[in-house]
């Protein structure tokens, strides 16, 4: 019996790719989470402090022409935090930067509250525990807040 051309070609694309894997791409553990909490901006490659600037004045994202964070009425954007990261607000900084986080889902995400009730995200990250200054998130931002 002649097998299907599809059945051959799945082996050996699944060893072509764990071939292509790097030997030292492993899961980080929860605990070295924890220790060591990690930040990336909202746009890659952008400094945070310079997304947070840049967000001041951004529309929407449903109206917005190009690439930008996420900014949506403050009310969606907590809605979304909070049911599906199960984040909650841990501290307020100046200039309206806001932190949250989850102890559950180990996650923490910033957030620009603009006076416009509009809210946009700013830099997220993993490594969050209720244990953990809310400083340090504000400074792993880039913002010190």
């Amino acid at each position: 019996m002649k097998m299907p051309q599809m059945t051959r070609i799945a082996p050996t694309a699944l060893l072509a790719l764990a071939l292509a894997l790097p030997a030292s791409a492993a899961i980080t553990s929860r605990e070295d989470n924890l220790a060591a909490p990690r930040g990336w901006s909202a746009m890659a490659g952008m400094d945070p402090h310079a997304v947070a600037e840049m967000a001041r004045s951004l529309p929407l994202s449903d109206q917005a022409a190009g690439d930008q964070p996420w900014c949506d009425h403050r009310a969606e954007v907590e809605r979304t935090l909070t049911h599906d990261f199960g984040e909650e607000k841990i501290a307020t900084a100046a200039q309206g930067m806001v932190l949250w986080g989850s102890e559950l889902m180990g996650t923490w995400t910033m957030v620009l509250d603009r006076a416009d009730a509009t809210s946009c995200v700013i830099a997220s990250g993993i490594g969050y525990s209720d244990g953990t200054s809310p400083q340090e998130f504000f400074t792993k931002a880039g913002l010190n807040g």
